[in-house]
């Protein structure tokens, strides 16, 4: 069993969790998602319950338990979905995929606390996993990225003392999910200059004239997978 099994979406199972046998989170941890993308129950051509589209256009395409963002007209798309998380430590996952044959790679990516958080987006075109802010990059890893594969990305924010930690991982869905992250980037708490408070969010940018596909999104509170170690409690005589 790896440490994310998968998630159930028409009879397929699709959901993370940590290995019970080896890793069973402290009482505090939350393995619930605050919000989910329902895309097993949306009808044909429509978007799920509860999510919001900002820009592009996205549908379900229901035969195969996929969200898409449409490749035309061709925009920097993005769609917002669960509860507003405010200045809170969260965690999204998703499972997507860039198909395209040409020259011309997609983009895509999920994040957190709406048009002022983070996301994690895929770039295959630069073969780079980017952290983004407020449009900007603000970190760029290598990393090699095949339109013919399903990928599973993972953004965490923790609070740090006054600032926050961000990590993100993204690996080849059914491998093991990495034991380090791919970045960590620390974020103070004055060079916000906004809040983090917004929704869960997913974006896409077609660029290869075919949909980018999301199967799976989820959004946590805290940390679930990396749960912090419990404080070890003194014991006097």
């Amino acid at each position: 069993m790896r440490a994310f099994a998968g998630w159930l979406s028409m009879g397929v199972i699709f959901a993370f969790f940590v290995k019970a046998e080896e890793a069973a989170p402290s009482p505090q941890v939350e393995l619930e998602p605050v919000a989910s993308l329902d895309i097993a129950n949306t009808a044909e051509g429509a978007y799920p319950g509860g999510a919001t589209p900002l820009s592009g256009s996205w549908y379900t395409e229901k035969s195969a338990v996929k969200l898409k963002a449409k490749a035309e007209p061709l925009v920097m798309g993005s769609i917002e979905f669960g509860p507003e998380i405010r200045e809170k430590g969260a965690t999204i996952c998703a499972l997507a995929r860039g198909p395209g044959g040409g020259r011309l790679k997609s983009r895509f990516g999920a994040g957190l606390y709406g048009k002022n958080g983070f996301c994690l987006r895929i770039d295959q075109g630069k073969q780079v996993m980017e952290l983004v802010r407020r449009g900007m990059v603000i970190k760029a890893v290598e990393f090699k990225a095949d339109p013919e594969t399903l990928y599973e990305i993972e953004l965490n924010v923790v609070e740090d003392a006054e600032n926050w930690m961000v990590t993100g991982r993204v690996w080849e869905y059914e491998a093991d999910r990495p034991k380090e992250p791919a970045f960590t980037y620390r974020m103070y708490s004055d060079e916000l200059l906004f809040p983090l408070a917004g929704r869960p969010f997913l974006v896409a940018t077609p660029f290869s004239g075919e949909p980018v596909q999301f199967a799976v999104a989820r959004a946590y509170m805290g940390n679930p997978f990396d749960p912090a170690p419990e404080e070890e409690v003194e014991v006097k005589d």
